[in-house]
């Protein structure tokens, strides 16, 4: 029996096909929008600029050892090589 590889339809909001970002985005809205209310535009840019900051220069990560993601993309020796894909 042979496997076939193709494109799968993940349909918007649903957590279980991208777990990292589902739990960003619940702390994000924890830890910060549900927290405050912002009179201006400007405001709410400095309140998620600084949240944005804590989070990737301050709150260390299990899944990263323990590092912030600023430390980890430092030390990063990955190298990304986008592959293309053409569909028939």
């Amino acid at each position: 029996m042979q496997g076939s590889v193709g494109i799968s339809y993940i349909p918007p909001g649903t957590p279980w096909n991208n777990g990292f970002i589902e739990s960003f985005n619940n702390r994000l809205r924890d830890e910060c929008l549900n927290r405050n209310c912002w009179p201006t535009l400007l405001e709410a840019r400095v309140v998620i600029g600084d949240f944005k900051d804590d989070h990737n220069h301050r709150h260390r990560h299990s899944a990263l050892g323990y590092q912030t993601p600023a430390e980890y993309a430092a030390r990063c020796t990955h190298q990304h090589h986008p592959v293309g894909c053409e569909i028939d």
